[in-house]
């Protein structure tokens, strides 16, 4: 529930700068946060941007997340990994299986779903029938590009 929040406050923080967020589980507890944006930045600077974010939410909501690395030091706080956003870096696609018991996936979703969505409910045995009652909650991401790179003022 609080990575939840988390994810509410980090789209209520962007969608001022004209930035449509799209969310999607991890398969196993955490989500993902994409923006689409228009490819005019190199990685140090979208890492920046990311960071920037980050850090505005961890001074807003301190005892709530972290960005620190250390896990002692995150223990009970939501981590904000920014540290992806660089070259080398790898995180699972969109509806790629995890390799758990359960069978989860990584599973796009639309904010409104989130609110109800668990990131362990989406697995092999019912990703399809999710997709055929609702479709790709990411047709369209490309369509939502934003230029960011005015950001970096």
């Amino acid at each position: 529930e609080k990575g939840k929040t988390v994810a509410f406050w980090i789209r209520d923080l962007i969608a001022p700068l004209g930035m449509k967020s799209f969310v999607k589980t991890t398969g196993k507890t955490g989500l993902h946060i994409f923006v689409p944006i228009v490819r005019d930045l190199d990685t140090p600077a979208c890492r920046q941007i990311c960071m920037t974010f980050c850090n505005l939410i961890q001074a807003q909501h301190p005892r709530e997340v972290t960005t620190e690395w250390a896990v002692n030091k995150r223990t009970g706080k939501i981590f904000l990994d920014y540290n992806m956003n660089a070259m080398g870096k790898t995180l699972g696609a969109a509806y790629s299986p995890r390799a758990l018991p359960n069978q989860s996936l990584s599973m796009p979703l639309t904010w409104e779903e989130l609110e109800g969505a668990y990131p362990e409910d989406f697995t092999m045995r019912n990703v399809f029938a999710w997709l055929e009652r609702r479709g790709d909650a990411w047709k369209d991401i490309l369509e939502h590009k934003v230029d960011v790179a005015g950001l970096l003022g």
